[in-house]
């Protein structure tokens, strides 16, 4: 790969969230890269082995893209041995780059807790500047579960021009343990492309859905939100909840099980995997989308479910919140509180009509929010990449 052309800035991206040749991924970070076509950008997608004999760096993502390097690294579950994994990903990216000699005006890392160290090191050998990106499902288990790590991190917030929060209600929490993370703290949500508002379709408000993988159903709150409909059903016979998404054998067979332990039978429908296309069609045809998952990053089922029309039930301290300031036919939950789901699911109900109306309303300034364009031109003109 040669230099980039002069007068065009080239960020290095660190992301193990990305996809490549080793293990498919979520697309929200190449959503990120793919929309900002006036910088260069040179890709490190990152997947940890726990065997060192794999490790190796593959060109490409396995699908075409040569902006992408697909490194598999060594290092262990759990955060065990983290410094010493991630400067062994330092040193050989930075082996890369001289190899391919690829010229860096930027370093950009996902995840703050893990690539973040990986960034630093390489912001400080081959002076560039840094940001990182604050993911609340990352960096909260290990600033929690690794505190004499928090010497290290203070080192990176104060080294970072920017800390771009996908999770928005995390800003607190980050400046608390490090008071430097203020003036650097800038909101980075997910883009979600808006889609047109519903305005033909007439949903029914006794039908609720929930998106998920069935093989996380505890992450995504499914425990919790079984009974919790059970109750809310008990006063309204004729509602339904469809669960949306794929799942192993294993999954499908527990949470059936926990149907039938909460007398669901009938009234809660595993739908399985829809194609993205098919469940965009299908969105505003509900009542309302409920996923009272905790420990969330971002959730961008909220969004899609919001520009559908659909009022959603989402966790407080989770996910999506701090991004629905002002938009009705948004109900926060406490996620570990199964009475107050029930109150969220009855809030819904009792309020569909209403809520409704407002996000039809509400829809540009919902699509807006989540859109790419003001994001990257603000991005692009705080770092000083464009002039």
């Amino acid at each position: 790969m040669s230099v980039h052309p002069a007068g065009k800035r080239r960020i290095l991206h660190l992301a193990a969230d990305y996809p490549n040749a080793h293990m498919p991924r979520t697309v929200a970070v190449r959503n990120f890269v793919k929309a900002n076509p006036w910088v260069d950008h040179t890709v490190i997608a990152l997947t940890r082995t726990a065997d060192p004999r794999r490790a190796e760096v593959v060109p490409g993502d396995g699908a075409g893209d040569r902006s992408v390097y697909s490194m598999r690294y060594w290092g262990f579950p759990l955060g065990v041995l983290l410094f010493p994994s991630m400067a062994i990903i330092a040193l050989r990216i930075r082996r890369l780059l001289e190899v391919e000699n690829i010229e860096v005006d930027l370093i950009h890392a996902h995840k703050f807790c893990f690539e973040g160290i990986v960034g630093f090191l390489l912001s400080r050998w081959i002076d560039v500047p840094l940001v990182c990106s604050i993911r609340a499902e990352a960096e909260s288990k290990v600033l929690r579960f690794l505190p004499h790590y928090r010497p290290l991190f203070r080192k990176i917030v104060r080294r970072s021009k920017r800390l771009y929060y996908v999770s928005a209600f995390f800003r607190p929490r980050m400046e608390g343990l490090f008071p430097e993370a203020a003036d650097r703290a800038s909101l980075l949500p997910n883009f979600c492309p808006g889609t047109l508002p519903p305005l033909s379709v007439t949903p029914d408000p006794d039908r609720f859905v929930c998106i998920l993988r069935l093989d996380i159903f505890k992450k995504k709150g499914l425990d919790r939100l079984l009974p919790a409909f059970a109750q809310f059903a008990a006063g309204h016979p004729q509602v339904s909840l469809d669960l949306v998404g794929p799942g192993t054998e294993k999954s499908i067979c527990r949470v059936k099980k926990m149907i039938e332990r909460h007398g669901l039978q009938g009234k809660v429908h595993l739908r399985g995997g829809m194609a993205h296309a098919e469940l965009l069609e299908e969105l505003p045809k509900y009542g309302g989308m409920c996923l009272p998952s905790h420990n969330e990053t971002f959730g961008m089922a909220y969004v899609e479910a919001l520009l559908s029309g659909v009022p959603i039930l989402y966790s407080r301290q989770s996910g999506i919140d701090g991004f629905l300031d002002g938009i009705q036919g948004a109900v926060g939950v406490d996620p570990l509180s199964i009475p107050d789901i029930a109150r969220g699911l009855e809030e819904i109900h009792v309020n569909h009509g209403q809520m409704h109306t407002a996000l039809i309303k509400q829809h540009a300034d919902i699509a807006a929010r989540f859109d790419a364009n003001q994001y990257i031109e603000r991005y692009n003109r705080d770092l000083g990449l464009v002039t």
